[in-house]
């Protein structure tokens, strides 16, 4: 018998867990703060949308440092190649960049969140957008609604609620109080993917900021790892940098 499952949060976390349960049959209902679901997968697609990567797989397992061994049963469950697999079943085929790392063919994210969203809702999984969480009620949430704040019921509730990276876009960690309050242990937040600073002279900004570094190798304790990297006017970034 299947059971009614709320999830809270409409990207890519939330949405995957929604298809596997859904089609496990259950009773599906994604509830999501902002206007549309996906807001950040949108936005990574500005850039090519970075599926995956096609380094050796036993190689590609020991990129998470000390959560290696926590994520390794999932990387299993779901490796690149089922990345790849996955993205290929609705209709986005996919290329390996000269990096190594994985795109879809088209560069963008909008095809394979439109096919997404159109599987989703052929599994039965209701997708409720401006609907945001702002506590417990018994038996379920409390949400706010465009219609007013509402108690919603439900047998088991997934929290795929995203950091504090880039609240327009909805990851604005409003939930951090209300699971403290719970006695709920969290980590402080950390940048997970970003450049570093470095004082450049006035005379190097206004010459070089902007400018790509191609066909190089950076080594850190991750490694020696060769890729490209993006002078900035505090800094470096860039696909390099972010694999240290």
């Amino acid at each position: 018998m299947g059971k009614r499952i709320g999830i809270v949060g409409g990207g890519p976390a939330g949405l995957m867990a929604a298809e596997v349960l859904s089609a496990r049959g259950h009773a599906v209902t994604v509830l999501e703060a902002m206007p549309t679901i996906g807001r950040k997968f949108l936005l990574a697609g500005k850039s090519g949308l970075n599926l995956t990567h096609s380094e050796p797989y036993d190689r590609f397992a020991t990129r998470f440092g000390a959560a290696n061994a926590r994520l390794r049963p999932a990387l299993d469950g779901f490796t690149p190649e089922d990345v790849r697999a996955w993205a290929q079943d609705l209709g986005t085929e996919t290329f390996v960049g000269t990096s190594g790392r994985v795109f879809p063919n088209v560069m963008k994210a909008s095809p394979l969140l439109r096919s997404w969203r159109a599987r989703l809702e052929a599994q039965g999984v209701e997708i409720r957008v401006r609907h945001r969480w702002t506590g417990f009620a018994p038996g379920g949430l409390s949400v706010e609604t465009p219609e007013g704040p509402q108690a919603m019921a439900f047998d088991a509730v997934l929290l795929a609620l995203g950091g504090a990276s880039w609240p327009r876009l909805g990851s604005d960690a409003g939930w951090v109080d209300m699971l403290a309050a719970k006695g709920v242990a969290m980590a402080p937040f950390r940048p997970a993917n970003c450049g570093f600073d470095v004082d450049w002279s006035a005379f190097f900004t206004e010459k070089f900021a902007g400018a790509p570094v191609k066909g190089v190798t950076a080594q850190s304790a991750a490694g020696t790892i060769p890729g490209e990297f993006v002078i900035s006017k505090t800094g470096v970034e860039g696909s390099l940098i972010y694999a240290h």
